[in-house]
């Protein structure tokens, strides 16, 4: 079973994130004021990063699976120190968690070291957040990522069923928060207690600090409330883009961006 999984684990989630996307993607189109030319050439921009990144994703996910393999077999990392490392709850649930505040410590560490922050910021230079603004990420971050992701691995001892779970799961609710649809105030509020919502997201990708050092979870919004770094905003008071990179033609050049 870990043999097919790992052979297959990659095309899978690869299959969920074209889906998810390609059914946001309309939803956004048939919502919007934006003409589908417009939204079109948008995402274009946003797929060259795709196109650049994606050799780096797909062999750094096959090495996510393997070290997740590894450390299986040999019973290295934290969740063999605790007690019950066998049962479900501890090797799946607790383990997902634990994977979900560690994704939310690396977001922190991108925003707040300058040097890796030259490769996140590319990400937050779109002034037009929607869901192709998930795949605007230059290779080299795709790389410190998925080397961030490679540690966690190894330290906690992760699983390949929940690494699988994780990447899956992450993978579709970070399409889900970059939507340009926002939820309405009342599930907004309910689901924002547990979960990152669009809403939460949105003000993230705010142009202005302290907004854009804020809301780093992944999938849950706890750690932020934790931590001190969660914000909520109107829509209406909601610009995105970087202060520092404002001109609109000039984050439309993805080849610039890259450089």
């Amino acid at each position: 079973m870990s043999d097919f999984l790992l052979a297959h684990a990659g095309l899978a989630e690869a299959g969920l994130f074209a889906a998810v996307l390609a059914v946001l993607w309309v939803m956004e189109l048939r919502v919007s004021a934006v003409r589908a030319g417009a939204k079109l050439r948008h995402t274009l921009v946003n797929a060259v990063f795709m196109s650049a990144a994606l050799p780096v994703q797909a062999v750094m996910t096959m090495a996510c699976l393997a070290a997740a393999g590894f450390v299986t077999a040999r019973h290295v990392g934290l969740l063999y120190l605790l007690p019950g490392a066998d049962s479900a709850w501890v090797r799946i649930g607790l383990m997902f968690v634990v994977l979900d505040l560690l994704d939310y410590v690396y977001h922190a560490i991108m925003h707040n070291v300058p040097f890796l922050w030259r490769f996140h910021l590319v990400h937050h230079t779109d002034q037009t957040v929607d869901v192709s603004t998930t795949f605007r990420e230059h290779p080299g971050e795709t790389a410190i990522r998925n080397g961030f992701a490679l540690l966690w691995i190894v330290l906690c001892g992760a699983p390949l069923e929940v690494v699988i779970l994780r990447q899956a799961v992450a993978a579709a609710a970070n399409i889900a928060s970059h939507t340009s649809m926002r939820l309405p105030p009342g599930p907004a509020r309910v689901l924002g207690w547990l979960f990152v919502t669009p809403n939460l997201h949105h003000a993230h990708h705010h142009f202005q600090l302290p907004a854009t050092n804020c809301n780093y979870g992944d999938v849950f919004s706890v750690w932020d409330r934790l931590f001190g770094t969660y914000v909520e905003m109107p829509a209406a008071e909601v610009v995105f883009g970087l202060d520092t990179h404002m001109d609109a033609a000039s984050v439309a050049r993805a080849e610039r961006l890259l450089i």
